[in-house]
């Protein structure tokens, strides 16, 4: 389920939708940078998260992270699946 709380969450899901592989990463800080920092670390182009303010989004964004809005009432599979569907953020 996705984290209403950007910074706030238990950590990263990364989910390889090529190969279905998924690797948890616990969080390391509560604050919005350290979040982005872990988020930028993981080299990941594609994210799905419940809320994120604007100046977290910028930070990611130009980093070439395409971020979308996704719903805490769909399973994270179905998030997956349907990226191209959700609203950027």
């Amino acid at each position: 389920m996705l984290c209403p709380f950007f910074s706030k969450c238990d950590g990263l899901l990364i989910i390889d939708p090529d190969n279905g592989s998924r690797e948890f990463r616990a969080r390391e800080d509560d604050t919005p940078d350290a979040m982005c920092d872990q988020i930028l670390k993981t080299g990941v182009h594609r994210l799905i998260l419940g809320f994120i303010s604007g100046s977290a989004a910028q930070k990611l964004r130009v980093a070439g992270i395409d971020i979308r809005l996704g719903s805490g009432a769909l399973a994270v599979d179905e998030l997956v699946i349907g990226f191209d569907d959700l609203p950027a953020a």
